[in-house]
């Protein structure tokens, strides 16, 4: 079984019918990390078959409790706001077959404007090369390594990167080629340039040390 993970905050009535296909069991269960939608989106997405664990805490601490609820061999972290490959579940299983212990999907934004087409690119590059993919690409991995790798720490932001970090150390990361497609709402709203040098800052800051209540109001742009 393949437990895909899903964080949601201030999402739509409209994720109910995106995610719909991730409940099928025994195959695969959804499962929603609950972070403070409306009572109408959390009747449609427990009318399309999600379990919903709701928790009050940073993004971080919601996907590690959902993650020791999941049943699944196999776990699938994927962002609220992003759509997998069609055929996402059946790469994982293959990858996994082959011998990966995690990784993540390459990365396109729904947007086809110039600027959007390059940063994709360059993240695209960044995760090929370093092996370091973000959230909004889908995150795989086998539930024993994510055992190993002790899981998901209780961070506001960079949860996905601390935890690819640690996944690396633990097995055989891959990043496929086949893309999962993101909303570039955040360029939108603070601008391309503007959203790009904050990811930039962020990471630098992870990096160097900054407390993580920091890096959340760089990213924010506070």
């Amino acid at each position: 079984m393949i437990s895909v993970i899903i964080p949601v905050n201030s999402e739509g009535p409209e994720i109910a019918a995106r995610f719909s296909r991730f409940c099928r069991p025994p195959d695969v269960e959804l499962i929603v990390a609950d972070g403070g939608v409306d009572e109408r989106v959390r009747e449609g997405l427990r009318a399309a078959g999600a379990r919903l664990l709701c928790g009050n805490g940073s993004r971080g601490s919601r996907l590690a409790s959902a993650a020791e609820e999941a049943r699944g061999e196999i776990l699938f972290f994927l962002h609220a706001d992003s759509r997998a490959p069609e055929d996402a579940l059946a790469v994982i299983h293959r990858a996994i077959d082959e011998g990966a212990d995690a990784g993540a999907f390459s990365l396109a934004y729904e947007a086809s404007g110039t600027a959007m087409r390059w940063i994709a690119w360059w993240a695209n590059r960044r995760s090929r090369l370093a092996r370091l993919p973000f959230g909004d690409q889908g995150i795989f991995c086998r539930r024993d390594a994510y055992v190993r790798c002790g899981g998901f720490r209780d961070l506001p932001l960079c949860d996905d990167l601390d935890l690819v970090l640690r996944l690396r150390k633990v097995g055989r990361f891959v990043i496929r080629p086949e893309k999962t497609i993101t909303s570039p709402r955040r360029y939108q709203e603070a601008g391309v340039v503007r959203q790009m040098l904050r990811n930039w800052k962020v990471m630098a800051g992870y990096f160097a040390g900054v407390p993580p209540e920091t890096l959340s109001r760089w990213y924010e742009g506070r």
